[in-house]
């Protein structure tokens, strides 16, 4: 925030004239600038060299006057050794030679290797031991310079030898390293110096805190090479030389290097006041540009601050802000350009707030009156009072209605509708209203277009192509508002209504039986809800296809919108169930509507409805519940419904059930079953009972067809009819179909085992099983861990099992006859499908259903039926059963058909595994001396 602000504060202080004075004086300043530096680099550098090549004389210098210091000594040193007294010894403390050496050396001595060392200073034991091993290390003769550790600093000897003709021996002296190395006010010098031995360990230096520096110079020192800044540890450059003194030729010594450094702010000292000088110099010139420019420039710039007025004030708004500048130059030019531009922004402003307001009005309108008043109130404003006029055809919820907005008026109306498409003069005619326009051929029609879709009609005078184009803008927001009322009203429609019928859907019938139900509170109005279920409607899909069956329920919901009256409320209200709400005064009387409405569904499904070449009747089970009696709300109320349709289908489908009490007890003991069903398998709840099927030709038992029971704890046997439907809607059935599976594969072994005789055990699969991609396996599986074999299982399969997937079921039950089991189809000729099927299925026999067994021998057209299947059978080598046979006229009239096989309560009920064993091995007298009991008695 802080740098944005202040940024934003120089932008407003700096005017044009600060900035062109500002540029010009940077232009001034950057020569100026760049001499400045070239010329402070060039003196620096040549500032710089000259010390380098100081330091290098220094250097040297001091290194020449340290040799001839120590050629000095070794003079006088040589000219002791030569002279000598009567007794041949050395001239040691020589007044006269003494004297010159005085300042020179702390001391002389005379050194005779092996014998005692004679001196007019303290030569130590030390020392004469350090002296002897060097002197026994040299291999030439001549000076000698030895360089021993001391306490603070190196002591240096200089021996010089003693003339053959007095002796071996040596003439020595210890040098006084103050007068070696410092006879010319080196140490008082500004520069530093040291000198270094032939491992560049300093011997000596002027000034302390050196260290880093010699010890940058290392590789100076070893290369020899040309001088350089170097740092000195304290942030300087040290401008620095290093000059060797190869001593070895001379004093059988290495060598010492004299290092000097000259400070860079020594060097460049002279520099400072050129730095001030030339400061100065440019700052005067710098500002005396600067006035002069800022007054040249001043005069110049009055036009662009009128300019900068004008255009703040356009910022700001105020779109009437102008220019007026008479300059004659491009100032005037560019002042008239502004002018033109500031009216132009103006009338832009102006638009885009009419559009704003006009995007504003229409998203919030729902309705078509609301959009039109907002596109006419938008052109009133661009082109002036009520010079346009607006038609519209509604072609979504009221297709046809004609909306107009007239151009004298401020109200928007609906138009006349004619029924044909609408034409140009009746547009124009809706347009002018009840106004005298004159002649209609001065108006202009202009379309409002969306996606090639007329969506309405701009009737306006004879337009100015700035008009038109504003015109347009308008029409392109009105298309797109109205196309967006079409299409939320299409989507809401979609919402709301099922997609196959056009008829509410189950959302909307809440929201209308709510807003009845709100509607009625505090009065004794009743509310009827009727459910219509269609009969076995999935087996009517199943058998036809599912496309048929939806344009069945197509026309079922027309047929019943065009049988009710128009103030019932039908929806679809899922599958295969419609729903409808009657309202009335009291209990009675709406029962007895309901009742009416219930024969009137009836009668209108039982007339023929045409699908192709099929014509097909329907019935439905109607069950109805009534608010508040029944229930206060409208989940309550559904609740009543579904018992009284479970009831209803249950006892006697077709009919109308309205709601008890007793019925939602009905319904909560169903959910009891399929609770207390889950654990049955687990729980070893469920048995089977097994019905013997008669050979008619020897009367012995040929097989038997394996029926389920439900042993449930704390009510006893529950017979299938007690659960097997729960168990088919909760898909609970698949279980129970596996465990019969294995359990008569089981009992079908252990009966061999035991000698029984019979050809196969009957097993049913349901449509679940039979649909399932895992019945082979089940089967597969079943027939392996018990060791049956296939031959010896039969499966019955339901007739409307196989319709619906037919292909798949077929294949499937190729799969199951591969395995070696006989396939019968139960129930045949019960179900939706033709005969054509029979000869497609890979099945092995028939059952005959008790339905068409129950009215014979009275019944001509079953018995004619039973005939034809016999005859059906014959042909295409099938087993034949007959079902359901409880007395002897019934049997006698079968066996003389030719029926082969008989099973029903005329014989035996279904019995436990025991009791029918003990059945089988009784002889056929004592099998037909047995009771026949009904089959009231058992299922």
């Amino acid at each position: 925030m802080g740098s944005g602000g202040a940024t934003t504060s120089v932008r407003t202080r700096l005017s044009v004239g600060d900035r062109i004075n500002l540029s010009f004086v940077i232009a001034a300043a950057l020569p100026l600038l760049l001499l400045a530096s070239i010329s402070y680099y060039m003196v620096t550098q040549r500032l710089e060299q000259a010390a380098l090549n100081d330091a290098q004389q220094l250097a040297k210098s001091m290194g020449m006057d340290i040799f001839e210091r120590l050629q000095f000594l070794t003079d006088h040193l040589r000219l002791l050794a030569a002279k000598g007294d009567e007794t041949g010894q050395a001239g040691v403390a020589d007044p006269a030679l003494g004297l010159n050496l005085g300042d020179r050396v702390r001391f002389l001595f005379r050194f005779v290797p092996g014998d005692a060392a004679t001196s007019d200073g303290p030569l130590s034991p030390a020392d004469r031991a350090l002296l002897r091993a060097s002197v026994d290390a040299v291999e030439k003769p001549g000076p000698l310079l030895f360089a021993f550790p001391g306490p603070s600093a190196q002591r240096f000897f200089l021996l010089v030898p003693l003339p053959a003709a007095r002796g071996p021996g040596f003439v020595g002296a210890e040098l006084d390293t103050v007068h070696l190395w410092d006879t010319t006010g080196i140490a008082e010098r500004p520069e530093r110096v040291c000198v270094l031995d032939e491992h560049g360990r300093p011997v000596y230096c002027n000034k302390p805190n050196g260290a880093t520096w010699v010890d940058n110079s290392a590789s100076l020192v070893a290369s020899r090479g040309r001088p350089a800044p170097l740092d000195d540890g304290h942030g300087e450059p040290m401008l620095t030389a290093a000059w060797s003194l190869f001593l070895q030729p001379f004093y059988q010594f290495e060598r010492w290097t004299v290092l000097v450094g000259i400070p860079s702010s020594q060097a460049l000292s002279a520099i400072k006041t050129f730095d001030r000088v030339f400061a100065g110099t440019a700052a005067v010139a710098l500002m005396l540009g600067y006035l002069l420019a800022r007054r040249m420039i001043g005069r110049n710039l009055k036009p662009l601050q009128a300019l900068t007025v004008a255009t703040d004030r356009l910022g700001r708004g105020e779109f009437s802000a102008r220019v007026h500048l008479d300059s004659g130059d491009e100032f005037e030019r560019l002042g008239d350009a502004f002018d033109a531009m500031a009216s132009r922004i103006g009338d832009q402003f102006d638009q885009l707030d009419a559009f704003a307001r006009l995007d504003r009005a229409l998203q919030v309108t729902t309705q078509i009156d609301g959009a039109i008043t907002a596109a006419a109130s938008a052109l009133d404003y661009l082109m002036g009072e009520r010079r346009c006029g607006i038609v519209c055809e509604e072609l979504w919820q009221n297709p046809g209605r004609i909306w107009c907005r007239p151009l004298r008026d401020e109200a928007v109306g609906q138009c006349p509708a004619t029924g044909d498409d609408l034409s140009t003069e009746q547009i124009k005619s809706c347009a002018m209203g009840r106004d005298d326009w004159g002649d209609p051929r001065s108006l202009q029609v202009l379309p409002v277009v969306d996606n090639d879709l007329v969506r309405a009609h701009i009737v306006v005078p004879v337009p100015t192509e700035g008009e038109r184009r504003q015109i347009s803008r308008v029409a392109d927001v009105l298309a797109i508002a109205l196309s967006k009322l079409a299409t939320d009203s299409m989507l809401m429609h979609r919402a709301n209504h099922d997609w196959l019928t056009g008829l509410p859907n189950r959302a909307r019938f809440r929201e209308l039986f709510e807003a009845a139900m709100n509607d009625s509170a505090g009065s004794a109005s009743t509310l009827g809800l009727l459910l219509v279920g269609l009969d076995r409607f999935k087996q009517v899909n199943d058998s036809i296809g599912h496309s048929a069956g939806d344009r069945l329920l197509m026309r079922v919901g027309q047929r019943l919108r065009e049988t009710l009256p128009g103030a019932v409320v039908l929806s679809r209200f899922s599958g295969d169930q419609f729903i409808l709400m009657v309202e009335g005064d009291d209990p009675v009387t709406v029962t007895e509507t309901v009742d009416e409405l219930s024969g009137q569904i009836k009668r209108a499904l039982d007339s023929p409805i045409t699908l192709g070449s099929r014509s097909m009747r329907l019935t439905s089970t109607h069950s109805s519940a009534l608010y508040p009696r029944d229930a206060d709300s409208f989940e309550g109320l559904l609740q009543c419904l579904d018992a009284a349709g479970y009831v209803a289908k249950a006892s006697r489908r077709g009919g109308l059930l309205h709601f008890t009490p007793g019925m939602r007890d009905s319904l909560v003991g169903r959910m009891d079953v399929e609770q207390a069903l889950k654990g049955a398998v687990a729980n070893n709840e469920l048995v089977l009972h097994y019905q013997p099927v008669i050979d008619v030709r020897s009367g012995q038992v040929a097989s038997a067809e394996a029926l389920i029971r439900w042993q449930r704890p704390g009510v006893g046997l529950v017979m299938p009819g007690g659960f097997i439907e729960v168990a088919e809607q909760s898909g609970l059935i698949a279980e129970l179909g596996a465990w019969a599976l294995f359990e008569v594969c089981r009992q079908m072994v252990a009966w061999q085992a035991t000698g029984l005789s019979l050809k196969t055990l009957n097993v049913n699969l349901s449509s679940v099983q039979l649909s399932s991609d895992d019945i082979e396996r089940q089967v597969a599986a079943a027939l392996l861990e018990t060791g049956l074999e296939p031959a010896c299982l039969t499966l019955e399969v339901t007739e409307t099992a196989l319709i619906g997937r037919f292909e798949e079921g077929v294949e499937r039950l190729k799969r199951l006859q591969q395995l070696g089991v006989q396939i019968l189809v139960d129930d045949f000729g019960t179900g939706y499908a033709s005969l054509k099927y029979l000869k497609l299925l890979p099945i092995d026999g028939l059952k005959i259903d008790r339905l068409f067994v129950k009215d014979l021998p009275d019944s001509v057209s079953d018995e004619a039926i039973v005939t034809a299947l016999v005859s059906l059978a014959r042909a295409s080598n099938f087993k034949l059963v007959a079902e359901g046979i409880e007395t002897d006229a019934q049997a006698g009239l079968l066996a003389r058909a030719g029926v082969p096989y008989f099973q029903g309560y005329l014989y035996s009920k279904p019995l436990p595994v025991d009791e029918f064993y003990d059945f089988c091995a009784r002889g056929p007298r004592e099998q037909a001396a047995l009771g026949r009991p009904s089959a009231a008695t058992a299922s």
